[in-house]
């Protein structure tokens, strides 16, 4: 009875915590640590639609990237990226990518500072309900993730193609093209493999005899144990004999089935600028403070308008997510829900040009703690972002801010 019984208890525990357990949620963007995604790459703007289609029809992702000029100095120095979807494996097919107006079919040239607004169109392959993000992956660094959106993919009436035109002008569908050659061979090879594995592992002695195979010489073959001997020595050469035929009947069928055959190609290049680098807001001074019991940041900025027109804070953007000062209208523009929140700004009025003032804004936001945006016991307390100022044109200024947080227990008397 005393064995027993935390036996059932250990099995309703875990039929318990099986009951309960949620979904994992989006691509683990939590994990990373908070200076990865502050001081790196800061998103804005982005779009998924539609939410719900069927196998087959297009997503599209739009949105903005940039590279702060906060790079970690830890990092190497960003120089390649890749813009890409973040989705949970082959669920969907890439078939279009823009940055910046160019066509995208692979990595770019990156600068720290540079913006690049995106498009990629993406189709539903797999039945499911699926996140998908943008994400910037840098070489050196790894993948940024940015804002994500729940996408169901329905089923449809006919199965998934992915028809591409060669430049022979034979049109192929690449979900099955090549797909029964490529498993047989592949298989063929396993084969060999297996009987290569089984031969030494099964009736050998060299793995259930460690004891003693690991006291013999290297090239020492203890015929006088049986543990190598000249059949052994045959059938390996066997097996070497059909791997090099292998080799040879796919050369020939490759030369033979594909006549004419390009390399590899790549195609990488810086994409042209789109944002202007002068900016009309400058920030001369930034001092911030936050408070983890109840998820407030609250930051206070001094401006300069060096512009020809009156400014308004509008935005701040902070890795995939953005605080936004404005209605309704202006929360559900700013990009997937889960990843928008509000922004208070006092004194929320017009900074006239030529004017230097002091402006504060607070953010109360749960996706602080759920983001790991707020490095609370890091070495270095620095958070970064993009601040978006607006004149009554609708000309916009994305200008980067950064600065050091103070812990809550020393609040300056001007952050309450």
């Amino acid at each position: 009875m005393r064995v027993r019984f935390p036996v059932v208890l250990s099995a309703a525990l875990f039929l318990l915590v099986s009951a309960y357990a949620t979904c994992a949620f989006a691509h683990g963007e939590a994990a990373d640590e908070p200076f990865l995604k502050d001081l790196t790459a800061a998103f804005y703007d982005v779009h998924i639609s539609p939410t719900t289609i069927k196998v087959g029809e297009p997503i599209t992702i739009t949105g903005a990237v940039k590279i702060l000029e906060t790079w970690p100095y830890t990092l190497d120095p960003p120089q390649t990226a890749y813009i890409t979807p973040v989705v949970p494996g082959p669920v969907f097919a890439l078939i279009d990518r823009e940055i910046n107006g160019k066509a995208t079919p692979g990595s770019i040239l990156v600068d720290k500072g540079g913006t690049y607004h995106f498009k990629m169109v993406i189709r539903g392959r797999d039945v499911g309900t699926w996140h998908v993000h943008p994400g910037l992956a840098v070489q050196g660094t790894g993948t940024l993730i940015g804002p994500g959106e729940w996408v169901t993919v329905e089923p449809a009436a006919a199965p998934f193609k992915m028809n591409v035109t060669l430049l022979s002008g034979e049109t192929v569908d690449l979900e099955h093209f090549g797909g029964s050659f490529v498993w047989w061979w592949s298989f063929a090879g396993f084969i060999v493999g297996m009987i290569w594995m089984i031969y030494w592992t099964v009736p050998k002695r060299t793995v259930t005899r460690l004891a003693v195979t690991t006291q013999l010489p290297v090239n020492d073959d203890a015929p006088d144990i049986g543990l190598i001997t000249p059949r052994d020595h045959m059938w390996m050469d066997l097996l070497a004999a059909i791997t090099v035929a292998m080799l040879i009947v796919g050369w020939i069928y490759m030369a033979l089935r594909y006549p004419v055959r390009l390399p590899q190609q790549t195609v990488r290049f810086a994409p042209p600028t789109v944002d202007s680098a002068a900016h009309t807001a400058q920030i001369l001074n930034a001092e911030s403070i936050y408070d983890d019991q109840s998820d407030t940041l609250s930051v206070l900025l001094t401006v300069k308008n060096t512009g020809g027109a009156p400014l308004r804070l509008r935005q701040f953007n902070m890795a995939m997510a953005a605080f936004v000062n404005g209605g309704k209208e202006d929360l559900a523009q700013a990009g997937p829900a889960h990843y928008v929140g509000a922004m208070r700004v006092e004194p929320d009025a017009p900074i006239a040009p030529g004017q230097t003032a002091k402006v504060q804004f607070k953010v109360k936001s749960p996706l602080f703690d759920e983001e790991r945006l707020i490095p609370l016991h890091d070495p270095q307390e620095r958070i970064a972002g993009l601040l978006r100022f607006v004149d009554a044109q609708g000309n916009q200024d994305m200008v980067t801010l950064q600065t050091d947080l103070v812990p809550t227990e020393f609040q300056p008397q001007y952050l309450p």
